[in-house]
């Protein structure tokens, strides 16, 4: 995709009515997965178009730096193991054994090419009706309680509760005094509890996300160690959590 034709792809996508959940809130439009490399010549469009993204309030999204391409010598250091694990998961629940960047994956539960606008609208008309469990986070003093509702509508009757932290924004300097921007940058995978359909709450140490801008929380299909589709999910900024 040509670097000039971002900015209307992107409107493009905010073009799609939004999700409403069965509470008062809103739920996202879509959660969008972006797993990217800064060693991939082609993953730039694509880290621009979800800097993008992020800016409409309706969509979640996450961006993994994989260590697919790490090398002696050569380490991306945001990079993790578990956000290639997690992209080898849902390579694996699709029959899949092609990994590539950058790649997006929509509700996980379809894929689309990462720097692909309409590739990336398609995949989330495709799966419009997915998200429909509801799930709250709510900071409160020294917890941030999450709340997860019963399946309803939800097609799985089982899944799995996810906390991802993130930080708003990151540049990162390279070499000839250039700069990759990440928005939303995806710093850990942590699996809270199990679901079985009924209404859930859990509670977390604030002090333990301290260091990040918010957190992500995540409903899905499946288990941690193999996630299907994101049937729920939230977000916080910590900028908004009351002073203790």
């Amino acid at each position: 995709m040509r670097w000039k034709t971002l900015a209307a792809a992107a409107a493009a996508l905010a073009t799609a009515p939004a999700l409403i959940a069965g509470s008062a809130q809103a739920a996202p439009r879509a959660v969008l997965e972006l797993f990217t490399s800064p060693f991939c010549s082609s993953c730039p469009p694509a880290d621009a178009l979800f800097t993008k993204l992020a800016q409409q309030p309706d969509l979640i999204t996450l961006v993994m730096p994989v260590d697919s391409f790490d090398r002696p010598g050569r380490k991306d250091t945001l990079s993790k193991p578990v956000f290639t694990d997690r992209q080898a998961a849902y390579a694996e629940r699709r029959n899949s054994d092609v990994l590539y960047t950058p790649q997006a994956m929509i509700n996980g539960a379809a894929e689309a090419q990462g720097s692909d606008a309409r590739e990336i609208r398609d995949g989330i008309a495709q799966t419009m009706n997915v998200i429909s469990v509801p799930v709250e986070a709510k900071a409160e003093g020294k917890h941030i309680n999450l709340s997860v509702g019963g399946a309803g509508s939800a097609n799985a009757k089982s899944g799995a509760i996810t906390v991802l932290p993130f930080m708003k924004d990151h540049t990162v300097p390279m070499r000839g005094g250039r700069s990759l921007h990440y928005a939303n940058l995806v710093r850990d995978i942590i699996p809270v509890d199990t679901w079985s359909g009924v209404p859930i709450k859990a509670r977390l140490l604030a002090q333990d996300f301290a260091q990040y801008d918010g957190i992500v929380v995540l409903l899905q299909a499946g288990t941690a160690e193999r996630p299907g589709a994101i049937i729920g999910a939230t977000r916080i900024s910590f900028a908004d959590r009351p002073k203790t």
